[in-house]
């Protein structure tokens, strides 16, 4: 029936749409749950993520970090290599140097200052003159002579000065002898100067 006179009529209902979309709060007070199209009362799901890391880039990474090792150690040996030609020309020239700074006279030769405390300290009795005395003794008597090239490199350790040397090998070496103490003894110089060159 019509309203009476004078009274406005009551407002529509709301649509159905509204009215699902809100859903009563739940028992313990927690307030609604909304949706990304604003509905309430839905429960939405976590999204199922993908690990962050997958294993297998994890294994191409360190490949790839293998490769690059060994590239840098390819490019050190191959700075070593250029370093090492550098080091041979500059060795040669020092050498050199050292060559003419020896005394070609015999007198001078044998006279010129040896630093025993360098021949102690870098071995260079055994380590240096040991085999160049081992090949001369060779080249001279045609063979192997372990007890005479053992006696002459303990008379360089003991700091025997070059005319005691050959007044104890002239018997085996002879008129050789003098010449042989003369070449050993440049050789000895220069391993000295050498030492203290470095």
């Amino acid at each position: 029936p019509p309203p009476p006179a004078g009274t406005e009529p009551p407002p529509p209902p709301p649509p159905a749409s509204m009215t699902s979309a809100v859903s009563p709060p739940s028992s313990k007070g927690s307030a609604p749950v909304a949706n990304k199209g604003g509905v309430t009362g839905v429960q939405l799901k976590k999204p199922v993520l993908a690990p962050v890391f997958n294993p297998d880039e994890d294994q191409e990474e360190e490949e790839r970090r293998k490769e690059q090792r060994k590239k840098m150690r390819l490019t050190a040996i191959d700075y070593g290599e250029h370093a090492t030609k550098q080091d041979k020309e500059a060795a040669a020239q020092m050498s050199k140097r050292i060559i003419d700074m020896i005394p070609k006279d015999q007198g001078e030769l044998f006279a010129f200052q040896v630093n025993w405390a360098t021949v102690d300290r870098e071995r260079i009795a055994t380590e240096k003159m040991a085999p160049w005395v081992k090949k001369k003794v060779v080249e001279y008597l045609g063979e192997e002579e372990p007890t005479l090239t053992a006696y002459i490199v303990k008379m360089i350790g003991q700091h025997k000065s070059p005319k005691e040397i050959i007044g104890q090998v002239e018997p085996v070496l002879d008129t050789d002898a003098e010449i042989f103490v003369v070449k050993m003894w440049r050789m000895l110089l220069f391993e000295v100067m050498r030492a203290d060159a470095v």
